[in-house]
């Protein structure tokens, strides 16, 4: 059973029994009352959000960027997780449990904690989250046997994504169930930023050219070491490169500029999942004819407007 939990959603669904029984009475109180479908379910029409999919309860799993979440298994709708994915590192964060101000910070039994779905749902307002459903429909399941309802997914099994917008399911993403990354908050961040902004247009004339930072880290015993950002900025597209001396080469490559509030939100736009983040990674600012940057560097300097050259 933990075998096609594993494979299924990348160790995020770890209290996911793929059972039909065994349904709690304290679960059945939903964030947001959705009205349960009363007709034959197709893929892309669920609303995975209906009451009557919250029976198994709302838990953390243990994974280092951890998140609300909740599974449900049958053999008529297949197998489905829906994660609350903060909107910003800040609420994020509140689920670490190394956060002394977070979810765990007054429980003596974090583990008992994590599975405690009435004090999550208390504790999850829905307009902070980004809510995604990953679906692998029943045609994708070969179902094992036994009294627990065990399964495995059939072999080039899909699973679907759907993030919840405008008060509906849009369908954000596919991918063979086999092969959905580890990392799951991350590969489901970006599927988020690809939704979301691929409307966006922002015009980045006002910062377009190449600049430049350099910021020293931390002292070794061969001198400081230290990164130099190098920013490519067209009326489209920003590219990174990095120079570093003593630090590790990373992130580089394409990036998503998005203006707000007379200021470049900088977000990674490639492939590597470790460097994506729902926070942008770099904010830029303009101050008469110089340009200054916040997010480089080690913790000396992340939060500080650095100026670029």
């Amino acid at each position: 059973m933990k075998k096609i939990i594993l494979i299924l959603l990348a160790a995020t669904l770890q209290s996911c029994n793929g059972q039909e029984k065994n349904k709690t009475q304290e679960a059945k109180t939903a964030i947001v009352p959705h009205k349960t479908e009363t007709s034959n379910e197709k893929e892309g029409s669920i609303d995975f959000l209906d009451i009557k999919y919250q029976s198994n309860g709302f838990f953390i799993p243990d994974n280092p960027d951890p998140y609300p979440t909740y599974s449900f298994s049958d053999k008529k709708t297949g197998i489905f997780s829906v994660d609350f994915i903060g909107k910003t590192n800040e609420i994020q964060n509140f689920w670490n449990s190394s956060n002394k101000n977070g979810y765990f910070s007054k429980t003596d039994n974090p583990e008992k904690t994590a599975q405690d779905s009435k004090a999550i749902k208390t504790r999850i307002n829905e307009k902070d989250y980004y809510i995604v459903a990953s679906h692998l429909p029943t045609q994708f399941i070969n179902y094992t046997g036994g009294e627990d309802g065990e399964f495995e997914p059939k072999e080039h099994a899909k699973t679907t994504f759907y993030l919840f917008k405008d008060n509906s399911w849009k369908q954000i993403g596919e991918i063979e169930t086999s092969k959905i990354p580890e990392n799951v908050i991350a590969f489901e961040t970006s599927l988020i930023q690809k939704e979301i902004f691929k409307t966006t247009k922002s015009n980045l004339t006002a910062y377009e050219g190449s600049h430049s930072v350099s910021v020293e880290t931390e002292a070794t015993t061969t001198g400081m070491a230290s990164i130099s950002y190098n920013f490519t900025i067209t009326k489209s597209n920003i590219s990174l490169s990095l120079n570093t001396y003593k630090e590790t080469t990373l992130c580089e490559g394409k990036y998503m500029g998005i203006e707000k509030n007379n200021q470049l939100e900088i977000y990674y736009w490639g492939e590597e999942l470790s460097c994506v983040s729902i926070d942008p990674k770099f904010i830029i600012k303009k101050d008469k004819n110089q340009l200054y940057i916040k997010g480089v560097g080690g913790e000396a300097t992340y939060n500080k407007w650095i100026l670029m050259n």
